[in-house]
């Protein structure tokens, strides 16, 4: 088997093996304060935003919690990534075609990222354990796969082999020891290596798009995006070529999915296949893709991609893809009941990982905007947050009769699936598979992981000349500008939807600072040392140039309570918050009603009240027409009673005839 290991002198490449960079590698966005790098054609790429290295930032608030959450119930199970391993040994996907194969590479790419934003040593022996045991598990070939060689290239299997590799390439991110690094250098290369050798064009070959039989192949060909981190790491020109292959391919059998993403003929829920994650996940490798090639078209089709969803799949809750996880032009159909009309985790973070890698290129503001939104209501509200064992919620395997039972499990961090009218928390577990020794695990489940980190990742981050608050949630920083320290301790909280407060302590450090300004936010305004301070406004973003030690900035504005009307139904936000109808409230959520709304969207009779019936960020009671009152609470906490029948949650309200 050939690996990049030849000398310069032979052909010109860099040892795959010897390239460990002094500075953390990050999966999403190589540090750098210059103004931009070449891709390979020479074009400059543009690094305006970069993600903080580990033990620069400390987040708390909301973000924080759940972020505490995930590894107390989650990554410090040392028997989860043991089990999850295994199945790499005994081949568990081998004879069902399954996706078993997914759960460690999931947990492994979140869990790096949890460890950036938290410093947390105990989790980083942990992860460390976890990654020496996998590489026992990489066969005489190569392959990290719970496929049999005899099986392989068909089903879930490229796409197991995916986050096999991208677990092990973030944990080479963090990883502290230079022989280990090397280790798993090595062993991600072999994984890689062994594809390049029996995916593509030519004789004895198979088509990455005939690798499998859903989805038109994206699932497969979503490995894109490990294959352009590897080849950054590397600098190994058989994995660009590699990649480039996946991009000539299209990206799906008999479908040109990149070219269908360019123009305004059509919507992601009319392509020929319209399975959302695995398609987010294809748009997410052309950004990677634009990284090392500078060729903007690639930029601009994914950030087409995007603009499209927000038109045709968008939802009140922050995220697309409702259907039975496919894109279905959901911001129409998204007040249909239906319990398959509800939004899937793994679409949420999928979506939530794309933008962060547009806002790193792009330093738009949207896309923070969109993880926001996104992370505070669809994702916090799959969170697990009172531990129940979510036992009304149906998990299906096969019975020794093929089946399909329900199958028992414990109790999951996360929920897979979130109604947005009349539906129920907890009523199934998406990707549910009992693995040999009976432990039961799920997609969202180890997905989610990546999207609690990223809300920490992204909540500030840093700039060629300074820092840019993207996230309205607590933070601390501790970094450096230009070789001189900086602290920043901000204080900001979207269910009080009032801004932020920002304490600077710098020495003799000088720095531009980017507030974002919210689409939401109204009588937006900033005082530095309660002095009122004009602004230039860029992508999104107040700049504040020449912040310097001592300064206080204050970010205020306001959010008003304010509804918007759908298909003979209304719903109501505060900021970027989502409110929600709860069945504990004890009110007739099926009963139509009349709410006062002016033209700007505003609900004057809408008050912020104390919740009595049971804990919530947020609880807001809005007057009907009628007289009558209406109690919502913050998306987030609704339907929290998963072991209970009263767990019905509504967004969508019906509106009465008049």
């Amino acid at each position: 088997m050939t690996h990049c290991t030849r000398t310069v002198a032979e052909n010109g490449e860099k040892d795959a093996f010897s390239v460990i960079s002094d500075n953390e590698w990050n999966p999403y966005k190589k540090f750098s304060e210059s103004d931009g790098k070449k891709g390979k054609e020479g074009k400059m790429i543009n690094e305006r935003i970069n993600f903080m290295k580990t033990g620069e930032i400390s987040v708390k608030g909301y973000a924080g919690n759940a972020i505490d959450l995930i590894i107390k119930k989650q990554y410090y199970d040392k028997s989860l990534w043991k089990v999850t391993a295994e199945q790499f040994k005994i081949l568990s996907d081998a004879e069902t075609c399954d996706w078993r194969g997914e759960y460690w590479g999931k947990l492994m790419r979140g869990a790096c990222m949890t460890y950036r934003v938290t410093n947390d040593k105990k989790l980083y022996s942990i992860l460390t354990e976890s990654v020496k045991y996998m590489l026992g598990f990489q066969d005489e070939n190569g392959r990290f796969s719970t496929y049999s060689a005899q099986n392989e290239f068909c089903w879930f299997d490229i796409w197991c082999r995916k986050y096999a590799m991208l677990g092990l390439i973030s944990y080479y991110g963090i990883c502290k020891n230079e022989r280990l690094k090397k280790r798993v250098l090595r062993a991600v290369c072999r994984h890689a290596d062994y594809l390049v050798k029996k995916i593509g064009k030519g004789r004895n070959k198979i088509e990455i798009t005939e690798t499998s039989e859903r989805f038109g192949a994206m699932n497969s060909c979503s490995i894109l995006g490990a294959f352009i981190k590897l080849y950054e790491i590397t600098d190994c020109e058989k994995y660009f070529g590699f990649a480039k292959y996946i991009v000539d391919s299209g990206m799906a059998k008999d479908f040109d999915l990149i070219r269908a993403c360019e123009g305004d003929k059509l919507y992601p829920y009319q392509f020929k296949y319209t399975k959302a994650y695995e398609m987010t996940s294809c748009i997410n490798g052309l950004v990677e893709y634009y990284k090392v090639t500078g060729d903007s078209k690639f930029l601009r089709i994914a950030d087409e991609f995007v603009d499209k969803i927000l038109t045709s799949d968008y939802t009140m809750i922050g995220c697309s893809g409702c259907t039975e996880e496919n894109f279905d032009n959901s911001s129409v159909r998204q007040t249909i009941y239906s319990d398959k009309i509800m939004q899937e985790t793994c679409v949420t973070v999928a979506f939530m990982l794309l933008c962060a890698d547009l806002l790193t290129v792009t330093g738009n503001a949207k896309y923070a905007e969109i993880i926001e939104k996104s992370g505070f209501n669809a994702l916090y509200g799959a969170l697990n947050t009172q531990n129940q064992t979510m036992k009304k919620a149906l998990a299906y395997k096969l019975d020794e009769k093929g089946e399909v039972v329900a199958a028992e499990h414990e109790a999951f961090v996360f929920d897979s699936y979130s109604p947005l009218y009349l539906g129920k928390r907890a009523i199934a577990v998406g990707g549910f598979k009992v693995m040999p020794g009976g432990r039961g695990y799920g997609c969202c489940v180890s997905m989610g992981g990546a999207g609690t980190a990223l809300m920490g990742l992204t909540a500030i981050s840093k700039t060629a000349d300074g820092f840019c608050l993207n996230i309205y949630n607590d933070a601390k920083i501790k970094s450096e500008i230009g070789g001189k320290k900086v602290e920043l301790d901000i204080k900001a909280s979207v269910y009080g939807g009032k801004g932020a407060k920002i304490k600077v302590k710098a020495g003799s450090a000088e720095f531009n600072l980017r507030v974002r300004i919210p689409t939401y936010a109204e009588n937006f305004s900033i005082t530095v040392n309660d002095e009122k301070t004009e602004y230039n406004t860029e992508s999104g973003y107040a700049v504040l140039n020449n912040v310097v030690g001592g300064d206080v900035v204050n970010v205020k504005f306001i959010t008003p309570v304010k509804a918007v009307k759908l298909n003979g139904k209304i719903a109501f936000y505060k900021g970027v918050i989502t409110l929600a109808r709860d069945e504990r409230f004890g009110e007739d959520m099926r009963k139509e009603i009349n709410v006062a709304v002016k033209k700007d969207g505003k609900v004057p009779s809408a008050k912020v009240v104390k919740n009595d019936k049971f804990d919530s960020d947020l609880t807001v009671k809005i007057k009907t027409v009628g007289g009558d009152f209406i109690t919502l609470c913050d998306y987030s906490s609704a339907g929290k009673n998963c072991d209970d029948d009263n767990r019905t949650v509504s967004v969508w309200c019906d509106i009465a005839q008049e």
